[in-house]
């Protein structure tokens, strides 16, 4: 285990996730990487996820099913500021799409789901091939998958114009721009797909806010900027209405989508 790669303050909880997975489910792991922002380098404590792949050597019977929640739940009540977000998928599952694979267990949102998909795409399976971080087990260059970018850039643009756009759409999303979160979440996550689409590459919410204050007209840099704040936990809102923050935010929203949109035709 490096912790050169990650965040100091996240090793108790990578030694004990291991030592505890070990011990109670002997030889049901072969390997547990980092991908998300910790895999970029951009891993911020009070709003990131931490986004893992485990590598299993068998199918999940119910047992193993019972004895993995047993371990999450006893893990988020030790470290509750820090709940893992966990695909558990065998060797050769790595790089598939839902197509290909079974439903797995996975635990996220303070759940363990069974036999679900979690983070299956081709972000995920990008991050971890060219940026994921080995905590245990063969290291990510010995994973023999590609990507197909081109099918990853048109995954990215189907979900721009669906998820993304819901943020101008639908009444229960567009209220969410009232929220710290909310805008954070939305103009920053937007702005991910602006920079991929321009870049051909893959960068953090942070380093895609940044990006996007160099590239992007001046009439914009207020909402992206309060993002940032939001998202490093870096100051007060520079905003005076929560209003006037959710129509910028709003506006921004379907000012991109058009951009990228237009770009791509």
């Amino acid at each position: 285990m490096d912790a050169n790669t990650y965040p100091p303050l996240l090793q108790p909880l990578f030694e004990d996730y291991l030592r505890t997975m070990q011990r109670e489910l002997p030889g049901y792991i072969t390997g547990f990487y980092l991908h998300g922002s910790l895999a970029l380098g951009a891993f911020q404590p009070h709003t990131s996820d931490i986004d893992c792949i485990t590598t299993i050597s068998r199918r999940s019977t119910d047992d193993d099913v019972t004895r993995l929640a047993a371990i999450h739940q006893a893990l988020e009540t030790r470290y509750p500021d820090w709940p893992l977000s966990v695909s558990y998928l065998q060797w050769g599952d790595l790089g598939q799409f839902e197509s290909n694979i079974e439903p797995y267990p996975c635990y996220h949102d303070s759940v363990l789901h069974p036999r679900s998909y979690n983070d299956i795409n081709a972000v995920t399976w990008w991050l971890l091939k060219h940026r994921g971080v080995t905590l245990y087990g063969p290291s990510t260059d010995t994973m023999d998958f590609t990507i197909d970018w081109d099918r990853l850039v048109a995954e990215m643009h189907d979900n721009m114009n669906t998820y993304w756009a819901g943020f101008t759409r639908k009444p229960a999303r567009i209220a969410w721009l009232w929220s710290d979160y909310g805008v954070q979440w939305a103009v920053l996550g937007v702005l991910r797909q602006f920079y991929t689409f321009r870049e051909q590459a893959i960068t953090s919410k942070v380093g895609a806010g940044e990006y996007a204050l160099e590239q992007l007209p001046a009439r914009w840099h207020p909402i992206i900027q309060e993002a940032l704040t939001i998202r490093n936990q870096a100051g007060p809102s520079r905003y005076r209405s929560r209003a006037t923050r959710a129509r910028d935010a709003f506006l921004f929203l379907r000012y991109v989508i058009r951009f990228c949109n237009k770009e791509s035709a």
